[in-house]
């Protein structure tokens, strides 16, 4: 399994185009067959901050994500919104 958050910081005035920008990604993502989570967050304290928790059910499916029309496009579309790299964190689930 593939865990990872996508957090995405607006310039200022951006916001409301990046966030509509990201929004548009969870209905074909979700559509993906080695999707298995999705969703998408705006930081309560601060609303230029966006972050993506998603699953995906191995390498391959993340790969193949990575590959999509959408995604593609959708990183085209952020040259002058981003006030900083997106910051993208692999996580590794624990079990008890």
């Amino acid at each position: 399994m593939i865990n990872l958050t996508a957090t995405f910081h607006a310039k200022t005035g951006q916001e409301q185009q990046l966030e509509e920008l990201l929004v548009a990604m969870l209905a074909p993502t979700r559509q993906e067959p080695g999707n298995k989570r999705y969703c998408l967050f705006k930081n309560k304290d601060d609303a230029a901050i966006f972050t993506f928790q998603e699953q995906f059910a191995d390498q391959i499916a993340f790969d193949e994500h990575c590959k999509q029309p959408y995604f593609i496009q959708l990183l085209a579309s952020l040259d002058g919104l981003l006030d900083q790299e997106p910051k993208i964190t692999f996580l590794e689930e624990l079990s008890a």
